[in-house]
């Protein structure tokens, strides 16, 4: 996915998940293309209590569908880095990448990755492989959704 340019930052985007509503107090879109033809990347940034602690959560919607979810690490405040688990396909859908069991899929290789138990300490933290990357760098975070877009297309 190629990033042609930034189509609008705003304030205060609502979005309606299964479970909850979700004020997103920044976010920003951008206008990118690929074989299909032009889309709208939604970056929506907030912050949410999940794994014993307030954390920055970054969601990136491709033409309105979410497709990566990023949450902040434990040492964030000084790294900006966020982490997002690596799913694979299972018999009932997706299901993580067990850290540190299982191999690393190579459609991943130009991703910063790491055991996400070494970087988020607390209650629910599952054992996965995770995709990093930091929260100022929009390109890598807007790859990583368009790369699993293509994986839930297939």
């Amino acid at each position: 996915m190629q990033i042609i340019g930034i189509k609008n930052i705003g304030r205060n985007f609502v979005y309606r998940w299964p479970e909850e509503e979700v004020v997103y107090p920044y976010y920003i879109d951008y206008i990118g293309r690929d074989e299909e033809g032009e889309h709208v990347i939604r970056l929506g940034f907030c912050k949410t209590f999940t794994y014993g602690k307030e954390r920055w959560r970054v969601v990136i919607w491709i033409n309105d569908h979410p497709h990566a979810e990023f949450i902040g690490a434990d040492d964030f405040d000084v790294s900006g880095e966020l982490l997002s688990e690596i799913r694979v396909p299972g018999e009932r859908g997706e299901r993580i990448c067990r850290y540190p069991d299982e191999p690393i899929p190579a459609r991943y290789a130009i991703f910063k990755i790491e055991g996400m138990p070494n970087r988020i300490q607390g209650p629910g933290v599952r054992s996965a492989w995770a995709a990093v990357a930091n929260i100022a760098d929009h390109k890598t975070l807007i790859t990583l959704a368009a790369l699993k877009k293509l994986e839930r297309e297939r």
